[in-house]
């Protein structure tokens, strides 16, 4: 399947004149917005190919969200950073194929008519990189991206982790952290959550704050990416271990990411291949 995109001129109408196409959020098909956006030119293809996107809609939340990571990430694994952070891609696949899919885990979002609600559900209303761990569709993406392993054992470990609870807060604070600018680091951190979670401890919210933070006040004394996954869980357990209570970290060396991975920003100036 091609990925189509969305004008920024497109985007920018639909932003400023809201009243305009208010109403036909509320429709049954994206008949309305796709012939408008044709009329003026604004929707298009690019020459970016991807499997066929086949969501869940199971009417648990919390399930879809687990799957539809995988199954996106999946069918878009070979999308780069870079286009995953661009608003026109992300625009132009909820207004086109995946619109039943934005009716299904939106629907209440939509039937408010609130016009920030409903800019937030389409559009990145919040800067690229915040926007990228915000927005319902493109936070899967980002998710799987940043947490999915296939060369381990287990790579769906740390996604349960991240899914459990909170999965749209958990993402947030992972929009929030330095750490998510390196995978390595990242990973070694939830390395550790995931050895006390099997430890008895209970991981909540607090655990992901709390090891974040740490890992950012470090950042500015020391340059984390020399440290092994290993180090990294256990300076985050030695900080876990004042907050929650002591847990023993004996961890085998994890299965190592291939690099150290920047996320890179879109862009206006950001090209599809076309």
């Amino acid at each position: 399947m091609i990925i189509p995109y969305l004008s920024q001129d497109a985007i920018n109408d639909v932003k400023v004149n809201f009243s305009k196409y208010k109403k036909h959020f509320q429709d049954e098909t994206n008949d309305w917005f796709i012939n408008e956006f044709k009329k003026n030119g604004w929707l298009k293809d690019s020459k970016i190919h991807c499997d066929e996107i086949n969501l869940n809609f199971d009417e648990d939340f919390n399930i879809s969200d687990r799957k539809n990571v995988e199954i996106l990430y999946s069918a878009m694994k070979n999308l780069s950073p870079a286009h995953a952070s661009d608003e026109r891609l992300w625009a132009g696949l909820l207004f086109g194929k995946l619109w039943k899919f934005v009716r299904y885990r939106r629907a209440a979002e939509l039937a408010s008519g609130d016009e920030q609600d409903i800019k937030n559900t389409f559009f990145f209303m919040r800067g690229t990189r915040r926007s990228c761990f915000v927005n319902f569709c493109s936070r899967l993406w980002w998710a799987g991206y940043l947490l999915c392993e296939p060369a381990s054992e287990d790579h769906s470990a740390e996604l349960d982790l991240v899914c459990g609870r909170a999965f749209a807060s958990n993402m947030l604070l992972l929009s929030s952290s330095n750490m998510t600018s390196s995978r390595h680091v990242l990973h070694g951190a939830l390395d550790c959550l995931l050895y006390r979670q099997t430890h008895g401890d209970t991981i909540e919210r607090y655990h992901f704050v709390n090891s974040l933070k740490y890992l950012n006040s470090l950042g500015g004394v020391m340059l984390l990416d020399t440290l092994s996954r290993i180090e990294i869980a256990q300076l985050v357990n030695r900080q876990l271990n004042k907050d929650f209570g002591h847990i023993d970290l004996v961890i085998d060396s994890p299965v190592q990411i291939e690099e150290n991975t920047t996320v890179e920003s879109g862009s206006d100036q950001l090209q599809f291949a076309l």
